[in-house]
């Protein structure tokens, strides 16, 4: 093993305690991450800091700025009144913002649907008279499980991308429109029903770290009421309906991205005077980027050093002459999901897709067994704020502890992976 290698292993370790101990500012953790593979030369600096300026980052800024205008809309308090009627449950609650996450989830992509529903969130939480940790925790996981499931953007990539892997590699390209709907639609159904019955009363009822006044003007007195004139506040619907729709359109016409949607409706906020400069720049929050950019540096650090090929020559060797189709399922599963609480899920599945069609080759496994391991392994990203991007961001926003965010996540977590190894190798064995 490679010094640098030695040295990414250990910056994890270390951030991992840094986030579990409780001690110390996450955002100071992350960075000091960016800082440590910098100064020992595992990356240089522009692919260490790269994360504060990714697309990504981009997104998140542009996002907070759109919902601070969105925020001075009684649009807000509308819809938490359509999701939350008077005297509702409750459950009506997480089941209304749930729903709402898995609608945008399927049409766009885990950033920008949280970066939209935070806002909601908080205000569904003040008509509920209920804590925001309520609702933000099930409504990201349901975000992260729900991620390319059904065959629509990213979903309807996903067979084609493992099609030209095995067919590069010289095996057997038997993925389908349907290999992974078959696989995953089931189980995410069911972990949804889970999560509105008895999965939310996981997470937190408290306060603690939240600032219930960032997205709400009225200060839980539910009034809806603007701070914008009437011409001003249908411009910021405007420009708000517009830039999501632009973003959805997006995944599906490569001609601008979506963090390049998301700026443009930014500045239209402030140019319009919808916004000031200070209440732009004050609604961007840079826990979250930062957090962000820590975990990012860390993904190209494992990959820039070696350290997935060690993780791949350990898989081959612990996978070679195993024959039991449902222990090669569950190794398979459990590395990249362990991996991607740790490396954010993005990163994990691209890593991972490409070992899934290596070892599947070499191995002689039927390779819809191993893609969809690493799929689903590495979707469930429910665990750590680190898991992903969208983790991230809730975590911070949330105000939770980590050891809140393990107790919220762990149920979701081990009922994933019992109703994938009932499921997937009975469909899908590996040999």
């Amino acid at each position: 093993m490679s010094t640098q290698i030695l040295i990414v292993f250990i910056v994890a370790l270390l951030m991992i305690i840094g986030f579990a101990s409780n001690k110390f500012s996450y955002p100071a953790v992350a960075i000091s991450v960016i800082v440590i593979l910098e100064i020992t030369g595992v990356l240089p600096a522009e692919k260490a800091w790269a994360g504060f300026s990714s697309s990504t980052a981009i997104l998140f800024a542009s996002m907070f700025v759109l919902s601070a205008g969105l925020a001075k809309t009684s649009l807000l308090s509308r819809l938490s009144s359509l999701i939350v009627p008077e005297g509702s449950s409750e459950r009506r609650a997480v089941i209304g913002c749930g729903l709402l996450s898995i609608f945008l989830t399927i049409f766009s992509n885990t950033s920008s649907t949280m970066a939209t529903l935070i806002p909601i969130c908080y205000n569904v939480a003040e008509k509920a008279k209920i804590s925001p940790k309520r609702l933000l925790k099930p409504a990201v996981d349901l975000s992260s499980i729900w991620a390319g499931v059904i065959p629509v953007g990213l979903g309807l990539t996903a067979y084609s991308v493992s099609n030209q892997m095995m067919e590069s590699l010289g095996g057997n390209p038997n993925f389908t429109l349907m290999t992974f709907v078959i696989a995953r639609l089931p189980i995410v159904l069911i972990i949804s029903l889970f999560i509105f019955a008895v999965g939310y009363r996981f997470t937190p009822d408290n306060y603690t770290g939240i600032d219930t006044l960032k997205f709400s003007q009225s200060n839980g007195k539910g009034q809806d009421k603007t701070t914008l004139s009437s011409g001003k506040e249908k411009l910021t619907f405007i420009i708000f309906t517009l830039t999501i729709a632009a973003i959805v359109i997006s995944n599906y016409i490569k001609i601008i991205n979506a963090a390049a949607c998301a700026a443009i409706g930014a500045l239209l906020m402030v140019f319009t005077g919808i916004l000031t400069e200070k209440e732009a720049m004050k609604a961007i929050n840079l826990k979250v980027i930062s957090i962000y950019a820590g975990t990012i540096c860390l993904a190209a650090g494992i990959n820039a050093s070696g350290a997935t090929d060690v993780i791949s020559n350990f898989m081959q060797n612990i996978l070679g002459g195993i024959t039991n189709p449902y222990l090669i399922a569950f190794i398979l599963v459990m590395a990249s999901t362990i991996c991607t609480q740790f490396m954010n899920n993005s990163s994990t599945l691209n890593i991972f897709r490409i070992l899934a069609a290596v070892i599947s080759v070499a191995c002689a496994f039927d390779a819809r067994s191993a893609m969809v391991a690493v799929e689903m392994g590495a979707t469930c990203s429910v665990l750590l704020p680190t898991a992903s991007a969208t983790q991230a961001m809730v975590f911070a926003e949330g105000g939770y502890s980590v050891k809140e965010y393990v107790k919220a996540g762990l149920p979701t977590f081990i009922l994933y992976m019992i109703l994938y190894m009932l499921w997937v190798p009975t469909i899908y064995p590996a040999l």
